[in-house]
């Protein structure tokens, strides 16, 4: 099949792929679970009930994938869900098409089932994905590794909104056929070139243990960041209309053209990390919790279009350096028969911060138009005092000495050379 760099890359390809197909279907339901909803009868309430189930059932699911992903062939696991996440919005697509052949009484039903089916299997992708790439990539260049895999999250998020963007006029059931045409795709890549990676080496028990005490700062870190980024997106739209008396039509444009802005930052942050290594993660997780105070800051105070975008990408950027930070963090303080285990409970901290913050952003914009940004810029001072709590471990490695960066460089090769043979 060619070189081993080569075949290694296709491999990564096609891991990456049901990382890709699972955000790009959650950044479209987002926004067009609730336009189906709308067209076939469901109300706003029940469409919202579905998307947060979704959410919380990720995070009761995502740390037993990531378990899984220690046992199981990856292959396999990888071989089950991506057809599976790829049945979610295929499903949405022919339940819209298709919903006057269907009781009205079912209708919501079988768009909760798509979605859950979705979301329950997705959490497979990203604890997998993290695992793999921790086994491609040494201690020195983990955080590299992981801001590769952060972006390409972000990416997802981001061709999901465009799809919802671009197929709009189409008709919502264009785009969730789009997307599940992606994974149809991902099935095929993963299929043909994710192979089983063979015996695994033995292990000492420390390598497989889940470090709880060691990670749980990174975790809290993760929920907290979660909330607070999550508070203001779902009231943007209402602030404009409230705050600048924008009719809703304008006001929808602009707030998804301002957070487009804000995850395009996201990306480009993410993608620098990916192509430098060295990256020191106390500095990262400072720098960002100190990046997004400034942008939002700037947003309390912005009043046309262009304040509100520069400020989306202050905060996008900044938001960039932190989820890698993380991510690498966990990593390095896991033995290599703990990555998909530590990949998954980072993944639940995120879905539960995800989960929880438009829940409090919206009771707070019930008591005032600018409550959810104050009530953001407070939890995002307690994750930056949180950032000066971490264990002052190096933080290029926190963890991993040099003698284990040696054993664990060794080790690779032995595992890659395995699977070329």
């Amino acid at each position: 099949m060619g070189s081993p760099r080569i075949r290694q890359l296709l491999e990564l390809a096609a891991t990456l792929s049901g990382v890709i197909v699972y955000t790009s279907a959650n950044g479209f339901m987002t926004g067009g679970l609730a336009v189906a909803g709308r067209q076939v009868g469901v109300s706003e309430i029940e469409v919202g009930a579905i998307l947060g189930l979704g959410a919380l059932v990720g995070v009761v699911i995502a740390p037993l994938w990531g378990y899984a992903a220690e046992i199981w062939s990856r292959r396999k696991l990888m071989l089950l869900a991506v057809p599976m996440i790829t049945l979610g919005p295929a499903a949405v697509a022919i339940i819209t098409a298709h919903s006057a052949l269907l009781p009205m009484a079912a209708v919501g039903f079988a768009l909760g089932a798509a979605r859950l089916v979705q979301a329950a299997f997705g959490a497979a992708s990203i604890p997998v994905a993290q695992a793999f790439i921790a086994n491609m990539t040494t201690p020195d260049h983990r955080v590299r590794g992981m801001g590769g895999l952060s972006a390409v999250v972000s990416s997802g998020t981001l061709i999901g909104s465009a799809l919802l963007w671009v197929t709009g006029r189409f008709g919502v059931a264009t785009g969730f056929a789009a997307v599940a045409s992606f994974g149809a795709a991902a099935c095929v890549l993963v299929f043909a070139f994710l192979p089983d990676a063979g015996p695994r080496m033995k292990l000492q028990p420390g390598e497989t243990a889940l470090p709880l005490v060691r990670i749980s700062p990174y975790l809290l870190i993760t929920f907290v960041g979660f909330i607070s980024y999550t508070l203001v997106p779902p009231i943007f739209a209402l602030r404009l209309m409230d705050r600048f008396g924008q009719e809703g039509g304008t006001a929808a444009a602009q707030t998804g053209f301002v957070l487009t802005v804000g995850v395009l930052a996201v990306c480009i942050a993410q993608a620098l990390i990916a192509v430098r290594s060295n990256w020191n993660i106390l500095i990262m997780l400072r720098a960002g919790a100190a990046g997004i105070l400034l942008g939002l800051v700037m947003l309390l105070m912005a009043t046309d279009l262009l304040e509100m975008c520069i400020a989306m990408g202050v905060i996008g950027f900044s938001v960039g350096f932190i989820a890698p930070a993380n991510l690498g963090a966990t990593s390095l303080a896991a033995g290599r028969g703990a990555q998909g285990k530590v990949g998954g409970l980072n993944m639940a901290a995120r879905g539960l911060g995800t989960a929880i913050g438009p829940v409090v952003g919206t009771t707070l914009y019930s008591m005032s138009v600018d409550a959810p940004i104050y009530g953001s810029l407070v939890l995002v001072g307690i994750l930056l005092v949180m950032t000066f709590l971490v264990p002052a471990r190096d933080g290029r490695h926190p963890v991993v000495s040099a003698a284990d960066n040696q054993s664990f460089s060794k080790d690779t090769l032995i595992w890659r050379d395995h699977r070329e043979r």
